[in-house]
């Protein structure tokens, strides 16, 4: 009996020891960029057409590197500058920004 419960506690203990998954991340593409809001150092308003909707939506993006906002700033005002001709890709990670891209639409 002491030996089954031993063994049940072993495997009990290695179940909350095993690695997790990672969480995946979330990915927002916007087809149009109508504006950009900084708002202090970590905090990004975009407003804009996502990918396969017709109205515009305002996102909030966090972002905790000061130099990973400024990029991801300049990359959303390029996409504004040139409405149509890129996609502004958005990928988050348990909520926060881990990056943003730009990708040039097909003609």
């Amino acid at each position: 009996m002491t030996h089954r419960l031993a063994c049940c506690l072993a495997i009990a203990s290695l179940l909350f020891l095993a690695p997790r998954p990672a969480a995946a991340d979330t990915i927002d593409v916007f087809d149009t960029v109508d504006s950009v809001d900084l708002n202090g150092t970590i905090r990004l308003f975009v407003t804009g057409i996502l990918s396969g909707q017709t109205a515009p939506t305002t996102q909030e993006l966090y972002v905790t590197n000061s130099t990973l906002v400024q990029q991801c700033e300049r990359l959303a005002l390029m996409a504004m500058s040139k409405p149509g001709k890129y996609q502004f890709h958005v990928v988050r990670n348990s909520g926060a920004v881990s990056r943003c891209k730009l990708s040039l639409r097909a003609p």
